[in-house]
């Protein structure tokens, strides 16, 4: 391979400085493909062309790409027949009168969204229909609503257990140890048993979704968001005035049948699909084979075959449910199959890019580069991680692009690692460059994800930015704060985690108290019946008189009860899961 240089970086740059300038990431990872080609090609723009084409041909001819590709767009056709067969619909019915404040209604978004962990976008479009109208009817801003929907989402499906984001990122884990040539047995771990290994390192997101659960059954908030709930509450505004929500594109799944809807609509194909995945995944690593354990069938398991049967089975359980509830005709339910793969072409053109991306940077040698300068410059290895979850919280915020970073900071920071410590910081690497990749998603106005949140809860898209900001600066502050104990020696994710999750409460508790007295507003945001009642007394708020004057809330009714149950259940699938990579 020639030596390029400096220029080896260029692939990228230019990827993320074209996404800075033009906000227009399909173009920008498009640009990084082809400037890539433009050197191996020796500047012959023709030939840089046709070599950009080669690559995309090549990475999607992957065996493991292509099952991806089709998994993804099974995922789209099966949520699209959980939302167009009223199984959405029946969720809706069954819990609403359950629900009758704004507390519980961020509750409920936040375990809907638990409950679809398989696609970020399948999870946005359905958790946010489901529970718009009944947040706004109990006085939630739309602010908050898109923070819930945005904050559970992203989290969720990076750790699945089954997902379409499991699948590219191991497939990016798969390019990092390409970049680094060394084989699975030569580090002694599967791509698929470091991503499990790296799960409990992702502190960033189990923060970011905790923060949802807490502030959600406290009702403590701050920032920004304290002002659009407390102008919710009092008046009913549930969006600011003057602002401009973004449309709602639930017409790309078409409409929702009306025609008996059936909670087994919902939560049968979500069963299924897990079912199938888990048993396929661990069928494909030759688990029904006699001594072979479960952790060793998950490490050498074909992971995008098992999610692919999972999709399938997902997609034509839908099929089946929809037809044998009668709520739409073969026709309908065909067509209801083109319109869930059409939901999935961005995020289908997204990763082909990325991935050729990450191709291109590794036939210019831009791993190889960046190893040999940061090894020569004496980067202390265990400070690595911080390093490397802040250029990926800057690369995606920058770009908009959780998954675009990922495919173009994974085949650097696998190497790095390597070269710098060895194997055994790869899973914390991994983990923070999930983690911060996210985090710049969630902080980022041009991020995909983002914009779809803003979308599904009607809100204004720059209101829905400047509040999830301060929630997820915290979030990523208590990461640092534990990645930075990790250069000092502490490095066990067993008490990280830990201590990651009482700083977080701690640092909530204190901002909703700072900022609250500084406002004079409650630090307990009350529910609108309570001020609707007289139990909390606005004109003496408005007065400055805010003692006494804090909500209260039965924080032991069906809903939250409910929700601590079924997360609490969970994470303990979600830890036993990561742990058949140890």
């Amino acid at each position: 391979m020639a030596n390029f240089g400096v220029l080896a970086l260029a692939p990228p740059l230019l990827a993320i400085v074209l996404a800075m300038t033009t906000r227009q990431t399909l173009v920008s990872l498009f640009a990084g493909v082809w400037i890539g080609a433009l050197l191996v090609a020796g500047w012959n723009p023709i030939a840089a062309t046709a070599l950009t084409m080669d690559w995309l041909v090549e990475v999607v001819r992957s065996p493991f790409d292509t099952k991806f590709i089709l998994l993804i767009m099974f995922m789209g056709a099966g949520a699209a027949f959980i939302y167009r067969s009223g199984g959405i619909l029946a969720l809706e019915r069954w819990i609403g009168d359950r629900v009758d404040t704004a507390r519980e209604s961020h509750i409920l978004t936040w375990l809907i969204g638990v409950f679809i962990f398989f696609d970020s976008y399948t999870s946005t479009v359905v958790t946010g229909n489901a529970t718009r109208e009944l947040s706004q009817e109990n006085r939630s801003s739309r602010e908050m609503h898109a923070y819930v929907l945005d904050s559970t989402t992203s989290p969720v499906t990076t750790f699945g257990p089954v997902s379409n984001w499991i699948g590219f990122q191991v497939s990016m884990i798969i390019a990092g140890f390409e970049a680094t040539e060394v084989t699975a047995a030569e580090l002694g771990a599967t791509p698929f048993g470091l991503f499990l290994e790296s799960i409990p390192w992702n502190i960033y997101c189990f923060m970011a979704f905790f923060m949802v659960g807490f502030i959600a059954f406290t009702q403590r908030y701050f920032g920004p968001m304290l002002d659009a709930e407390w102008r919710a509450r009092k008046t009913g505004n549930t969006i600011r005035e003057d602002a401009t929500p973004l449309s709602d594109v639930s017409q790309d799944v078409g409409e929702v049948s009306e025609k008996n809807p059936s909670l087994v609509n919902f939560f049968l194909p979500i069963l299924v699909l897990l079912g199938v995945g888990l048993v396929s995944m661990w069928w494909l690593g030759g688990g029904h084979r006699p001594g072979v354990d479960i952790a060793t069938a998950f490490q050498e398991t074909d992971v995008a075959l098992g999610l692919l049967y999972g999709a399938f089975a997902f997609m034509l359980t839908g099929f089946v449910g929809a037809l044998g509830y009668r709520t739409m005709d073969l026709e309908t339910a065909s067509e209801t199959i083109i319109d869930g793969f059409k939901t999935m072409n961005i995020a289908i053109a997204i990763i082909v890019l990325a991935w050729a991306i990450g191709l291109a940077a590794e036939k210019v040698g831009t791993a190889e580069f960046i190893v040999d300068t940061m090894v020569g410059s004496g980067v202390p290895g265990g400070f690595l991680p911080a390093i490397i979850f802040v250029a990926a919280a800057f690369v995606a915020f920058t770009t908009g692009t959780s998954w675009g970073t990922m495919a173009i900071l994974t085949p650097l920071a696998i190497p790095l690692g390597y070269e710098l410590v060895g194997p055994s910081i790869l899973p914390v690497l991994i983990g923070v460059l999930f983690g911060g990749a996210i985090w710049g998603d969630h902080s980022s106005p041009i991020s995909d994800t983002t914009v779809m949140s803003s979308i599904f809860a009607g809100s204004d898209h720059i209101d829905h930015v400047n509040t999830q900001i301060p929630f997820a600066g915290t979030a990523a502050g208590v990461t640092l704060i534990a990645l930075a104990l990790y250069g000092f020696g502490v490095r066990t994710p067993y008490v990280s985690l830990p201590l990651a999750f009482v700083l977080t409460m701690g640092a909530v508790l204190a901002f909703n108290r700072i900022d609250a007295r500084r406002k004079g507003l409650p630090e307990v945001m009350p529910s609108a019946e309570d001020i609707e009642s007289g139990n909390v007394d606005v004109e003496a708020i408005e007065n400055g008189e805010v003692d006494g004057n804090n909500g209260t809330h039965e924080y032991f009714s069906l809903v939250p009860v409910l929700a601590i149950v079924v997360v609490a259940g969970y994470l303990v699938l979600l830890f036993a899961f990561a742990t058949l990579g140890g």
